[in-house]
């Protein structure tokens, strides 16, 4: 029997942190101001507070009294060594307590770490210190001081502050241990691994009387090392290797006991060397075969030897963690020791290799199977996993070279293979050899399984599933050795001594047994062995009738053979499935009926076309053949629609009587379609039908003419196919009267849908060819439209279709356009504003008289205005970009009086005169950009800034005329945002290495800013029309950006101001959310709505991460990037000082987002600035004595707060706001 030392219960030190934390609420939990609570409003001065505080003392006195006599209770084990009863594994607990890092502890660490790093950059980075010799003394010295202190911290009781600086010291031990490596000339490894030795038992040991973490991770580290750098010493290094893994494993073994005495199971040590180790062995792996280290006619026994080591102690590691992991690599070591023997018994080089290599590679996983049941920390599943994962690599070569060889006998060239054919041979036997190896695996695994014990548990449960692991089931592999014995006879299909006509034969001959073997024989019908056997027999055939196109001749006759076979590949898979067989046979059929009309010598589009034809005649078959099953019918219609398409698509280039032919019957399937019934006629097949008749007669009227017409049939058969869309769109009603006694009403509704979308897409098809064509001009251009335009009126009329106004009007404007081109009219406004205007004019009238025409004057009016903001920013002149904005003006003026009837136009208006207004921001980034010059002597910044701010007026006046007249309403925030961008980006091109453009750039970045710092005040007061504040920060930052291009002022000009409008709108929110109410009206407040989205943002955020982060990121980032490409002495001052603030300012009001990002920022600004070498941008002298103060004072206040919390915490980092 044996005493363990009890482990102190967490909540009991949390709770006397909580009685002793005299800067937070004892109600609330608040920071406290003075006495005062500012959440809550608890006031703790007079009697009362004393009274609070003796109570609280006394409960802390008791508390410390009951962990002392808890300390004391003895607890009653098992020895382990004992012949007892095997140990009950104990359940796991649901959930881990959850930890988090104390603010002291973060302090004492970053103030470590910044002595640390003064000391460094006052020893290496001084140019005053240069001797070695000096330099070594000093950093001596240091580790010296860090050492000790740690210690004094750890006996003091202070365990986070002691383990931060303990940790710092371990940095300098291994800056002492380098020193004394580099002062051995020579022997700078040997001497590194001694030094490494003693340095490394010293901090264990140490370790163990002071109950120092960081020493023992260090010192188990540094001593799982030591024989990696005697193996470098010694020219070793494979060895070396060997050697840090046994030490990692000799090591794993005496964390068991050091656990007793940090009550921990040191989980981060155990995993730590377990990582390791496991590098170690990997080096030791790799290290003969990339980097060399033996004679090459000892590298393969070298390897086959390092492998059977590694493999050996990977099996002895499965005591330890991990064992499923060790396990695995076991059976893949161990088999990959065996797969390299061939290698060592001096076979020869050549094409046998394929063979004995992956032989012997199922031969060391029959071995490892074999094996698997006798250690009994071994989990045998994953054990034979690593074995499969090895064979799976050697097969991963024969495997390739099969694919090769087929792809070289399918191209026909048979580059791959070898005049006798051993290469095929040769990797036709490795297949072999793993198809018979992996069936013998799995017969063996599956034959040990149900007798082989359960693997003996370890003290405790499993770390990833908490119960001893079951083996794995080995079937599969087995049903892997019958796809390698697939391949392996496809590959014999590929031995060049075989002709052409024989391997087709073999191939055929071959599917079709199988498929018969699959579909007769219930022996066959397993999973396992039908899958596979089936995707042979279909590999089969594909081979096969690939190989027939090496000869035309010879892919006619083979081409019946393949439609054979894949009738009898069909028998191999479910009969839902078949009719994907049915497609496939009969496509294949289409291509050899089009080859042996190739042989025929008819030309190209005749042998398209008559292929066309046929697949139409047997569609038509397979309709009215009520035999034929729906699926297959499917796939015949699926299959005959590919050659008509490609038809259509010759017509583009080609127009013949023949396509004419092939489209007329083509014509008569989708009309059979229509009209008819059948089983599984569903309503989409029936309507796209529907949509190939119209096209159908199009293309017949088209080929037809280029037939019978001398010269280009344009002019003609445009106007013919206008004629037939003009006759088919007011027909619907009739149309639909004729169908529907015979398919139903709502069929017969959609076929006439179908009709008129395809027939609408004829027309405009039409018109783009009239347009296009040389041959059909504009005037042909003009009949066309016109006829088309009727055509809508027509339909709009009497085919009761309202969309015939749309086209009767779009028609007709195209009609104009071609008139407007007859007469050689090139002003744009002629083209663009009659139909724009009329359509508004049009939706005015009619919204007067009580119509719904919104959406047309919306369209007439936007029609005129978008297009002419394009093209005054892309071509201007600046008279059209003055037009605009008056008329933006005007527009803005008429929709604000707007009203009665015409008060739905008002928001369209207004929102016209917000785009027009853009006009002027457009012509000022011309002006800007150069594009249009300006008179000599007049300022861009200034004309810019004008244009701009007039476009922005306009905008604002519409914005402002389009809020609601309720003022209960919550207006929207993005209606002035127009504005606000139009002066922005109106002004940024006029930027120039000016001080008078930098200066008035600088100056509306300030603006904007307030404006920033103004939204969010009226945000959170819930009453604002200003934009987002984050729009109005981005144009800020894109306007800083632009002021700071010039390169003529610092980073900090910009950044600062930035920031600080950021930090102000978040901290507006947050002074409101901790109780300090802002001087402001009594209004309806957001956050207390509830508001929480980006556009809100600060109103409805909570917390210093969302509130106070961005602006804390702005402020700090643009210096710190600074510091890498203009590094400068004050600036890493500056990002310093303003971290610390950051840091203290966090701990002080309890708040994460300073905090922490503080904390980020010192490591990074401190790598950046060693980055650009201390010395070149950023003095020595100055920078260390700004670390060094600053990490003296982090560690103060680190020690402060450790010392007031006594053996508990003052506040975790989760604590924080």
């Amino acid at each position: 029997m044996s005493t363990l030392t009890p482990q102190r219960p967490r909540w009991s030190a949390d709770a006397i942190a909580r009685l002793e934390d005299s800067l937070s609420c004892p109600r609330c939990g608040a920071g406290l101001d003075g006495r005062h609570c500012h959440r809550c409003g608890a006031d703790y001065s007079g009697p009362i507070g004393g009274e609070l505080w003796d109570a609280s003392l006394a409960a802390v006195e008791a508390l410390r009294t009951r962990q002392e006599v808890l300390d004391r209770v003895p607890t009653r084990v098992t020895d382990a060594a004992a012949p007892e009863p095997a140990p009950v594994i104990a359940p796991r607990a649901d959930r881990a307590p959850r930890s988090s890092a104390t603010v002291q502890s973060v302090l004492a660490v970053a103030g470590a770490g910044l002595v640390a790093v003064a000391a460094i950059v006052f020893t290496f980075l001084n140019p005053d210190v240069t001797d070695p010799l000096a330099r070594g003394l000093i950093v001596g010295a240091v580790t010296l001081v860090f050492l000790g202190g740690a210690a004094a911290l750890q006996r003091r009781g202070l365990s986070f502050s002691a383990e931060a600086v303990g940790a710092l010291g371990v940095v300098f031990v291994g800056l002492d241990v380098r020193a004394i490596a580099v002062a051995s000339v020579g022997a700078e490894w040997f001497v590194a691994a001694i030094a490494t030795l003693v340095a490394g038992a010293a901090l264990a040991g140490l370790a163990l009387v002071l109950r120092l973490r960081a020493w023992l991770w260090s010192g188990l580290v540094a001593l799982t090392l030591v024989p990696a750098m005697l193996g470098l010493a010694a020219d070793a290094p494979i060895l070396g290797s060997l050697g840090a893994a046994v030490a990692g494993f000799a090591l794993l073994l005496l964390t068991g006991r050091f656990a007793r005495r940090f009550d921990t199971s040191l989980r981060s040590e155990r995993a730590t060397l377990t990582v390791i180790e496991v590098i170690a062995l990997a080096a030791a792996v790799l290290q003969p075969v990339l980097f060399g280290g033996l004679p090459p006619e000892q590298l393969p026994a070298g390897v086959c030897g390092v492998l059977a080591a590694s493999a050996l102690l990977s099996v002895f590691s499965t005591h330890h963690p991990g064992r499923r992991m060790w396990s695995f690599l076991g059976g893949a070591l161990g088999t990959a020791a065996v797969a390299v023997l061939p290698l060592t018994i001096g076979l020869p080089a050549g094409v046998w290799w394929w063979t004995a290599i992956p032989a012997a590679a199922v031969l060391g996983g029959i071995t490892m199977a074999a094996l698997a049941p006798m250690p009994r920390t071994i989990e045998p599943g994953y054990l034979a996993g690593g074995a499969i994962a090895v064979v799976a690599l050697t097969a991963a070569p024969p495997m390739l070279a099969a694919l090769a060889l087929g792809a070289s006998a399918v191209l026909g060239g048979d580059v791959y293979a070898t005049d006798d054919g051993g290469f095929s041979v040769a990797v036709a036997c490795g297949l072999a050899a793993l198809a018979v190896g992996l069936a013998a695996f799995g017969m063996l695994r599956e034959r040990l399984r149900p007798s082989e014990p359960r693997p003996t548990p370890l003290p405790g449960p499993d770390p990833a599933s908490g119960t001893p692991a079951i083996p794995l089931g080995m079937r599969w592999v087995a049903s892997l050795g019958v796809w390698y014995a697939g391949m392996a006879v496809l590959t014999v299909l590929t031995i060049p001594m075989i002709a052409v006509w024989g391997r087709i034969t073999l191939g055929l001959g071959a599917a079709i047994l199988l498929s018969l073997a699959v579909a007769r024989l219930s022996s066959f019908r397993r999973p396992a062995l039908r899958v596979p056997l089936a995707a042979t027999a279909h590999v089969l055939v594909l081979f096969a009738a690939i190989l027939s196109w090496r000869d035309l001749d010879l892919a006619v006759w083979a081409g019946a053979a393949v439609v054979v076979a894949v009738g009898a590949l069909a028998a191999t898979v479910p009969a839902s499935v078949r009719f994907l067989h049915v497609g496939a046979g009969y496509a294949y059929a289409l291509v050899v009926f089009a080859t042996g009309l190739s042989l025929a010598r008819l030309d190209g589009i005749a042998i398209l076309c008559l292929t066309t034809s046929a697949g139409a005649i047997v569609g038509i078959a397979a309709t009215f053949a009520r035999r034929v099953r729906v699926r297959d019918w499917y796939a015949v219609l699926a299959v005959t629609s590919v050659p008509f398409l490609l038809g259509v698509a010759q017509v583009i280039f080609v127009r013949s009587g023949w396509t004419a032919l092939s489209t007329s019957l083509i014509f008569a399937l989708a009309l059979a379609l229509v009209v008819t019934r059948r089983a599984g006629l569903v309503m989409p097949l029936r309507l796209a039908a529907a949509g190939v008749l119209v096209p159908a007669l199009a293309v017949v009227i088209v080929c037809v003419g280029a037939e019978l017409l001398a010269g280009s049939g344009s002019p003609v058969v445009l106007p013919v196919i206008a004629v037939l869309v003009g006759v088919v769109l007011p027909s619907g009603p009739g149309l639909r009267a004729l169908l529907a006694p015979r398919i139903g009403a709502r069929d017969a509704a959609l076929v006439r849908i179908g009709v008129e979308v395809t027939t609408l897409l004829t027309a405009v098809i039409a018109v783009g060819l009239a347009l296009v064509r040389d041959a059909a001009g504009l005037g042909t251009s003009l009949v066309v439209l016109a006829v088309l335009g009727v055509a809508g009126v027509v339909t709009a009329l009497w085919g009761d279709r309202r969309y015939g106004w749309w086209l009767a009007g779009a028609a007709f404007t195209g009609a104009l356009w071609c008139g407007w081109g007859l007469a050689g009219v090139g002003l744009l406004e002629a083209y663009l504003l009659p139909p724009a205007l009329v359509a508004a004019l049009v939706g005015a009238i009619l919204t007067g008289i009580g119509r719904q025409a919104r959406e047309l004057y919306a369209a007439g009016i936007g029609s005129a205005i978008v297009p002419l903001v394009v093209v005054t920013a892309l071509v201007g002149p600046p008279s059209r970009a003055l037009a605009l904005v008056a008329a933006a003006w005007a527009l803005a003026a008429a929709g604000a009086v707007l009203r009665g009837r015409l008060a739905p136009l008002r928001t369209v208006t207004l929102a016209a005169a917000i785009v027009a207004a853009a006009a002027g921001a457009v012509q000022g980034v011309r002006f800007g950009l150069g594009v249009d010059a300006l008179p000599a002597g007049v300022p861009v910044i200034v004309t810019c800034a004008a244009l701009a701010l007039a476009g922005a007026g306009a905008a604002a006046v519409a914005a402002r005329a389009l809020r609601s007249p309720d003022r209960t309403a919550r207006p929207s925030l993005w209606l002035t945002a127009p504005a606000f961008a139009y002066l922005a980006v109106g002004t940024w091109a006029a930027i120039e290495r000016d001080w008078f453009a930098i200066w008035t750039m600088w100056a509306l970045m300030l603006a904007l800013l307030v404006t920033v710092v103004v939204a969010a005040w009226r945000g959170v007061r819930g009453v604002t029309s200003l934009p987002p504040v984050w729009f109005l920060f981005g144009l800020a930052f894109a306007t800083a950006v632009v002021a700071w291009s010039p390169r003529d002022l610092r980073v900090e000009w910009f950044s600062l101001p930035l920031g600080v409008a950021l930090l102000s709108a978040g901290w507006i929110a947050l002074r409101r959310q901790m109780g300090v109410p802002v001087q402001l009206p009594d209004q309806t407040d957001a956050t207390a709505r509830g508001i929480r989205s980006l556009s809100a943002w600060p109103a409805g955020f909570s917390g210093s991460w969302a509130l106070l982060a961005p602006g804390l990121v702005v402020v700090l980032s643009g210096s710190i990037a600074a510091t890498f490409t203009d590094p400068l002495t004050w600036r890493a001052i500056l990002v310093i000082v303003l971290a610390l603030l950051a840091i203290l300012v966090g701990a002080a009001r309890r708040l994460a987002a300073p905090f922490v990002i503080g904390i980020v920022v010192l490591p990074v600004e401190n790598v950046l600035a060693f980055l650009v070498q201390i010395g070149r941008g950023i003095e020595a002298m100055p920078w260390w004595i700004t670390l060094a103060v600053v990490g003296a004072v982090l560690l103060i206040i680190a020690v402060t707060y450790e010392r007031r919390a006594g053996d508990g915490f003052v506040a975790r980092l989760r604590d924080l706001a």
